[in-house]
């Protein structure tokens, strides 16, 4: 029988396809591999298509062949068995087998990983098989280990994220967690959402790819810092220059990691917020949001407009705070548990004609609180009879004539206040409408899975994956 310790060595490399000799020395044609990683990762909600929640990641960061086909360069499995059972083939149902996929970052090209839902039973070491051949032939393998995550505590998310300045070169802040293991250091990281990458499975039997953004900046900061702000541009590793850009949709990543003796990372949180770059004059600070999780599996899962969750965003009665989602038709919002009710809504930015209905949320119905809000208007729900504030609210009127797609990357800036200090947890959700099915109720809204524009505008829909 084969026990834990050994179907981590070599003698993996053996159970992988039956009736194939193979062997797991490296000969001359087998892929090298460097940089093997494994972490804890608590990912946020996030629409790069990274799975969310508590996670297992492994793998290795140089890998060499590599290539995006499915016929291309090297194929790769990654197996644990845990350490309470004995595994006597690779088939084995105790053995906790999945495939290699290779993610082709612009910053990280050549990376071959794999992840699951986070479980102390599978924190041991991980075996990577990388082979030249699809079918795995006897010389062409390469048998590594990954290091072993061991117990480590989740690292909690950053708490609050706002971006003060416009344009292409934002200052982005944020408040550290005060509970959770050391922050060792942050990795302050850029995703381009408009360009997105394929990754591929290099399992032979189990062919599939799904798209994720694009991994294109990343600074490493000290572990107390608490705000970085964006280079004009920088250079990638091909030598080419790159910079944020007008009319293109980002995600930023506030990762906190917390390190091995040897400096590499074994705990990290990644707080994903989505940003498009703006130029509104007189608008300072707005808040950045990150979509609701979806949940994952193994396998596809339906997704389509989230609503957009803002954590621990300052609340203020004499202040305007600025939150902008990625999406204009006519949006919902509401406050999180605990918050203060709003007070004001502003709308700083025109579509179509410039003028808006607020509806408020009885309980059971929508009332029309005011027809015809101008941008730059204020609208005072404590002066139009809600003398303490409203938990729900809606600005509907947007024409199909100003072309505001979901897609839309100017976005739909929104100026809020509230009735008292406090911190602002709520959302804020595109209303979107089926023009061919039964428009659903309001609680209905944020259970969609197609996300389409508001009369008429094109369909779309957007799969999540399980992967990272």
């Amino acid at each position: 029988m084969i026990t834990a310790s050994q179907i981590r060595t070599t003698g993996m490399a053996s159970l992988i396809f039956a009736g194939t000799a193979l062997a797991s020395s490296a000969m001359a044609a087998a892929p090298t591999v460097s940089d093997l990683f494994a972490l804890r990762v608590n990912n946020s909600a996030n629409s790069d298509n990274l799975a969310t929640g508590d996670i297992l990641v492994w793998g290795a960061n140089g890998v060499s062949p590599y290539g995006v086909g499915l016929n291309a360069a090297s194929f790769g499995v990654t197996g644990q068995c845990p350490p309470s059972l004995e595994c006597t083939s690779f088939s084995d149902p105790d053995l906790v087998r999945q495939s290699l996929f290779l993610r082709n970052w612009t910053l990280r090209p050549d990376q071959y990983f794999a992840s699951r839902p986070y479980s102390l039973e599978l924190t041991n070491p991980w075996t990577l098989v990388l082979s030249s051949t699809q079918n795995f032939a006897a010389g062409t393998n390469t048998v590594v280990n990954t290091p072993a995550v061991g117990s480590v505590d989740l690292m909690p998310l950053v708490m609050q994220m706002s971006a003060s300045g416009t344009g292409v070169t934002p200052t982005i802040s944020w408040q550290l967690p005060t509970t959770g293991p050391i922050v060792d250091v942050i990795r302050f990281r850029v995703f381009d959402r408009s360009n997105p990458i394929q990754v591929v499975s290099k399992d032979p039997n189990n062919p599939r790819s799904f798209s994720q953004a694009d991994l294109i900046f990343e600074q490493m900061l000290s572990g107390s810092t608490t705000s970085f702000a964006l280079p004009t541009s920088w250079t990638l590793p091909n030598g080419q220059s790159r910079s944020l850009a007008f009319n293109s949709q980002y995600s930023i990543d506030i990762a906190l990691e917390h390190n091995r003796t040897d400096g590499s990372p074994v705990s990290r949180s990644s707080s994903y917020f989505d940003f498009t770059p703006i130029n509104l004059p007189g608008i300072g600070n707005i808040a950045l949001p990150s979509a609701t999780p979806v949940p994952t599996t193994a396998e596809l899962t339906g997704g389509g407009q989230p609503p957009y969750q803002f954590r621990q965003v300052d609340a203020s009665p004499t202040s305007v705070t600025y939150i902008d989602p990625l999406v204009a038709t006519g949006f919902t919002y509401a406050i999180g548990a605990g918050d203060p009710n709003f007070k004001s809504v502003l709308i700083p930015t025109q579509y179509g004609d410039g003028l808006y209905n607020v509806l408020v949320w009885n309980g059971s119905d929508w009332i029309p609180a005011k027809d015809g809000l101008a941008v730059n208007e204020t609208f005072d729900f404590t002066l139009n009879g809600h003398l303490n504030g409203v938990e729900k609210f809606r600005i509907v009127g947007i024409e199909t004539s100003a072309g505001v797609s979901p897609l839309d990357v100017s976005g739909f800036v929104t100026g809020l206040t509230f009735m008292k200090e406090g911190k602002f947890n709520g959302t804020m959700q595109a209303i979107v409408v089926d023009t061919i099915a039964p428009v659903p109720e309001p609680e209905s809204y944020l259970m969609l899975l197609s996300g389409l524009g508001m009369l008429g505008f094109t369909a779309f829909q957007r799969r999540r994956i399980a992967a990272q």
